[in-house]
């Protein structure tokens, strides 16, 4: 409860108020990102899985030309349904292959755990729970070559000032040789965007208002969810999509430890942002971070990629 109640006191006496979208994944939570991942409107993993399957063997190419033994840690690893699929086209280009695993939740831990080690043999797999921000840094040194992943778009949940800093972090922990593979989700069609964040059957709403469920179950709070509604929205000038949790109400909900909050009617509780992005923000972040862009992989309609960076001279 500590760290979960000490977030939202504050996010919620915030104006605006605003809950970290880390905070989305409880075991219910975690159900129903997994029914978003199945989507027709959610065209995000359909994109990623283009790219592993037509051109992870390009990858392993690019990245084994330097190095013979390779590990990848994956930072917000998930389910590990995507990542085995690169994982196995990598193996055949590396006399060793080692798998990292971080991730914020143990449920989903558990079945990548599940998911890599039963398909794919011989490979070496530690997992790690926590918040990535923590366990990174105690990420220990190796003499392999090491390519840190970080895909799903999710690089997409930062602005591009904490995409620059948080590019600084990955590379603290890189050698000059080493890589950081990153999933951008491109500008495109913003009714498509939009779609992918407010779907007919209502599942994402669902998955939102489970952050209400889920400080009911763990907090002691009262919220009424048939109370608040989910808002999407998406700006295609700044290409920036965002989520929001709205009061239909004036109310006031109570927590156990006598804390309670204020919603006046219509106020909104920020909870994520996507951004979408423009080639000239993915060479800002390489220009400011101070790495080199060394390849690019796209998908077959050119609205989504990986981009493979190493740290600059």
């Amino acid at each position: 409860m500590g760290d979960f109640f000490e977030h939202v006191k504050e996010g919620l006496s915030k104006i605006p108020k605003e809950i970290s979208s880390r905070y989305f994944y409880d075991a219910q939570g975690d159900a129903l990102y997994q029914k978003i991942m199945q989507l027709e409107e959610y065209y995000l993993p359909r994109c990623e899985m283009q790219i592993i399957e037509n051109q992870s063997d390009q990858m392993a190419q690019d990245i084994s030309i330097g190095h013979c033994c390779l590990q990848i840690v994956e930072l917000g690893a998930g389910d590990g349904t995507k990542t085995k699929h690169l994982l196995k086209r990598f193996k055949p280009h590396f006399r060793s292959l080692d798998y990292v695993a971080m991730d914020i939740s143990d449920n989903v831990l558990a079945i990548n755990e599940e998911e890599i080690r039963g398909e794919i043999q011989q490979l070496g797999y530690t997992g790690v729970a926590g918040d990535y921000f923590e366990t990174y840094k105690s990420l220990p040194a190796t003499s392999d070559g090491r390519l840190v992943l970080f895909l799903g778009a999710n690089i997409g949940n930062y602005t591009i000032p904490d995409v620059i800093d948080f590019f600084s972090f990955v590379q603290s922990k890189l050698k000059a040789d080493d890589y950081f593979l990153v999933a951008f989700d491109l500008v495109k069609d913003p009714k498509e965007i939009l779609a992918a964040y407010d779907d007919t059957q209502g599942i994402t709403k669902e998955f939102n208002l489970n952050l209400l469920a889920r400080m009911n179950r763990e907090l002691g709070a009262n919220f009424d969810i048939s109370n608040f509604d989910h808002f999407p929205f998406y700006d295609p000038l700044t290409g920036m999509a965002s989520s929001q949790i709205v009061s239909l109400k004036r109310q006031t909900i109570e927590f156990s430890d006598s804390f309670s909050v204020n919603f006046d009617r219509y106020e909104a509780v920020h909870t994520e942002i996507s951004k979408k992005f423009f080639w000239s923000d993915i060479e800002k972040i390489a220009k400011v971070s101070k790495m080199e862009i060394a390849q690019t992989y796209f998908n077959e309609n050119k609205g989504y990629t990986f981009v493979l960076f190493r740290p600059g001279e």
